[in-house]
This record gives structure tokens, sequence and C-alpha cells, in this order.
């Protein structure tokens, strides 16, 4: 008999790209031993940033091009290293890495995720402008087709990589679903990527009913330079304690936050209570008409 959870803990990781061991082989171990560390601490999530696995650019030799190197590297050894020290049951959501397949004239921006001791995959949906066109190694990134969603834990949970948490189709989709888990990888170089970030975190944990957390990825590469806080929101219903959870603003170096997930509140919001609550996220979707005066 399975009994439903509580509360679910998670790991937000910050990231400083800037961190360079002498090795890739160090670099890998680095990433894992936070996974190890996590699962030791009884993580049953963790959250890394958009575009982490730059880092890896540091140990890339003459040829292959940048993102086909980093796309190998990452599936070959870092995922590997990673399932091996994750805890069974646990959700890693390893960040994101350019995807680029051999012959390719674009790239994804890949999320791995680990669910059910299996790795699956969720594509940025929305590129950022910059995104969209070439820059230097790096090809232009080609959106995402289909926003997967994956069961957990008796819910649903969906990763939806930086600007997208911004598209309110993305959050008008997701509110259909009825997620209660948006996992949210970021990379932001100032202040008002940061605030867009973050309040649109706390908007879609308002319209959905769910938990959002949002993971920063931080420091410098060449001209590249990436701030952030670590968060959690939640929604603002009764029993659940909704203030906004975030660290400190961070703008490099390796960092984790913990956050309790009130889960079986979450999945319990799905049900209408008596006396009815004002709950946002069961009112179902409408045609809205809008019509210009004067």
């Amino acid at each position: 008999m399975n009994i439903m959870p509580e509360t679910l803990k998670a790991r937000v990781v910050s990231w400083g790209i800037e961190f360079r061991p002498p090795t890739e082989k160090e670099w890998t171990a680095r990433v894992a031993e936070e996974v190890a560390k996590s699962a030791a601490a009884g993580a049953d999530v963790v959250l890394f940033p958009e575009l982490f696995a730059a880092g890896l650019s540091h140990y890339k030799p003459k040829d292959p091009p940048e993102a086909e190197f980093i796309t190998r590297r990452m599936n070959d050894a870092v995922l590997p290293a990673v399932k091996a020290s994750a805890k069974q049951g646990m959700l890693v959501v390893l960040g994101s890495y350019w995807h680029q397949e051999r012959g390719w004239e674009h790239a994804f921006n890949r999320a791995p995720v680990l669910v059910n001791g299996t790795w699956q995959f969720a594509d940025k949906l929305h590129p950022t402008p910059s995104e969209l066109v070439k820059d230097g190694d790096i090809p232009p990134i080609k959106p995402g087709e289909t926003l997967p969603l994956f069961p957990f834990r008796g819910g649903l949970a969906s990763v939806v990589i930086c600007f997208s948490l911004e598209m309110p189709e993305v959050s008008a989709a997701l509110k259909t679903e009825g997620v209660q888990l948006v996992l949210g990888p970021s990379a932001t170089e100032d202040e008002d990527g940061v605030a867009r970030i973050l309040r649109a975190s706390s908007a879609r944990a308002v319209e959905l009913g769910a938990a959002v957390l949002v993971s920063p990825l931080l420091g410098a590469q060449s001209d590249w330079k990436n701030r952030g806080s670590a968060a959690m929101y939640l929604p603002a219903q009764k029993g659940i304690e909704h203030r906004p959870q975030e660290s400190v603003r961070r703008k490099e170096g390796i960092a984790h936050d913990d956050f309790v997930i009130p889960w079986k509140r979450l999945l319990e919001l799905r049900a209408q209570s008596k006396p009815p609550e004002t709950r946002p996220f069961l009112v179902p979707p409408r045609t809205i008409d809008t019509k210009r005066k004067g």
C-alpha cells in the first residue's frame, strides 16, 4: 500500500559556470557528488540551472564543434554518473545543455530529466531572441515542439526552461493538465531578467495551484555573466505557507538551498473544498472575446 507523503524535500542547486577543475573527469565527479549529497540529505527532487553544462566547454578539443562536444559528454559521461549517484525514486532535473547532433545546423536547449530511473528530455519551447541566432560556435537554438509531463509521486511534474516560464500560453496548457510541480532551470544575465523569472514563477504558482522551483545559473564565461536566486513559490490557498521563498542574490560559486513542498496538500487542492474556496486553477478555460472601443 502506497502512502502519500505529507511533504517532499527539494534541493535547488545554484551553479557557477566559472567552476573549472583541471580535468573534465573532476567536473563530472563534482556534478555527481552534488546529486549524491542531495540523496544522502533525503532530497526527493533535485534541480540544476539552465545551461550549467556549458562548463564542459573548458575541456573541448579543437574538434568537434562546442555543442556537439557537450552533447556527447553529457550523454556518455555525465548522465550515467548522475544516474548512479541518485537514489531510487528521485526526480533529478539536470539543468540543460546545448544538444546538437552531427550534421545539424541547429541545436536544442535540452533538459535531462531522471524520473522513475530513466532519463527523459524536455526541450526549451521559447528560445530568447539572442538564442535564435548563431553565437560563435553555438548554432541557433530551435524551439521545442512539445512540453513533456512526468507522473511523480501521485501527481504531475513539468520542466519549463527559463523564458518559457514567462509565457501565458505555457501556463494555460499546464493548467489544463493539472500539474502540481513546475521545475524551472534558469539563466539570467541582469536584474531585469532575474525579476521577470521570479515574478512570473510566483504567478505560475497561483494560476496552477502548483509548487514552482527556480534554479539560477551563476558566474561568468568570457563576456557571458549570470546571476540569480534559488526560489520556491506556492499557491495562495488555505493550509499553505505561501510567502515567497527566495535565497539571497548570488553571482558566483556553487550553492544549494532546500525547500519543503507540501505535496499532499497540493494534491488535495484538486478537489474543491466545502464551503468552496477561490481556486483559479479549477476554473475551466474559456475563450475571451475582445473589442476595442474609442
